[in-house]
């Protein structure tokens, strides 16, 4: 046994080898309990598991049967480690290992892929471009894990704004392009990336005020990105693709920030164009109306509550008004949910009306 700086002891590696191996044992409760060790001892020297977690991933999911607990230990222990102890020859063959797995797989959010995701996240907070070097590899339209390297840079966007919004140029250069053949299944997964995006760079934007990465180019991109999404996608007759715009529009915090990345001139174009849509899928398909009751209410909130001036939505809308309120009259008996949205709603026509003096 070796003993940490802190005076607690260390397996040997043997032990941690074990431990190792134990991850894959056939009994749940041995799984969790080496999984805690392990994390234990990664805290204390996460280089040592490492190492023993590298050997005994060689040959991937085929000779190994737990690769998501191998992939969450490597991610805590990646985590773990000091600045001086980071190698980037090393950290390079980690990813490799985790992208690898996921380029020989059409399997979409699985427990593996999400640790593996972990992974590459954790890498990514020590050495971004090394990261996303290796997530670019894999960017384009005739590669099936795609959609799984999509939702690792969407990953990556939440965890360290910081890290990746003086990226998002890198990103949209490669994403933009094929944008456009992108399978309806796949679509909510891209739009969410846009989503975490889009809430990345206001965060950095708060942080470092003064400081902006986001020029011309990326704000083209940007909107080249919600034209197709929002006048291509949204048009599908698909319920699935339909149900990404309440995706987007989860929360009213998150479609404001978007709307920060839509220039001035075209956002009042945008948003009638959305309120209409929603509006002929609220009176046509009362299967889906607690979806378009929600994205109403996120729309209506956002465009009120504009930060950098008046309301966003600074256009004669009255026709609309009329609209909303016969809506909530015609939605008006339903789940609990839908009618506390729907009151909401009603607020928010008044605020409307106020506005507007309709």
């Amino acid at each position: 046994m070796a003993s940490s700086s802190s005076g607690i002891s260390i397996p040997a590696p043997e032990a941690v080898q074990f431990l190792v191996s134990s991850l894959a044992d056939e009994s749940p409760i041995v799984r969790e309990a080496s999984m805690a060790s392990l994390k234990d001892i990664a805290a204390l020297n996460p280089l040592l598991v490492l190492d023993c977690c590298l050997a005994i991933s060689r040959g991937g999911r085929r000779r190994f049967g737990n690769m998501a607990g191998i992939f969450q230990v490597m991610a805590f222990a990646v985590r773990a480690l000091d600045e001086k102890d980071i190698d980037p020859a090393f950290m390079s063959k980690l990813s490799r290992i985790a992208t690898a797995e996921m380029i020989s797989s059409k399997e979409l959010n699985t427990d593996w892929q999400r640790a593996a995701s972990a992974l590459l996240v954790s890498i990514g907070s020590h050495l971004p471009d090394l990261m996303m070097e290796e997530i670019f590899l894999y960017l384009s339209g005739t590669n099936s894990a795609l959609p799984a390297m999509v939702q690792i840079l969407a990953d990556f966007a939440s965890a360290d704004a910081l890290q990746f919004t003086p990226r998002l140029k890198g990103v949209l250069v490669r994403v933009l392009p094929i944008l456009g053949n992108i399978r309806d299944v796949h679509r909510p997964i891209f739009a969410n990336a846009f989503k975490c995006w889009c809430q990345a760079a206001w965060q950095y934007s708060v942080d470092f005020p003064s400081h902006s990465v986001l020029d011309g180019d990326i704000m083209s991109f940007l909107n080249s990105a919600f034209e197709l999404l929002l006048r291509v996608w949204a048009t599908s007759r698909d319920l699935k693709v339909y149900l990404l715009l309440h995706h987007i529009f989860s929360t009213t915090t998150c479609t404001r920030h978007i709307f920060c990345y839509i220039f001035r001139h075209q956002l009042e174009i945008t948003l009638l164009f959305l309120f209409s849509f929603l509006l002929i899928r609220y009176t046509k398909d009362q299967d889906t109306a607690l979806v378009a009751t929600c994205s109403l209410h996120n729309l209506l909130n956002a465009s009120l509550l504009s930060e950098t001036g008046p309301p966003l939505l600074d256009v004669e809308i009255c026709p609309l008004i009329r609209f909303l309120s016969k809506a909530c009259l015609l939605f008006s008996i339903g789940l609990e949910l839908e009618i506390q949205l729907l009151g909401e709603l009603n607020e928010s026509i008044r605020k409307l009306q106020l506005f507007w003096h309709c």
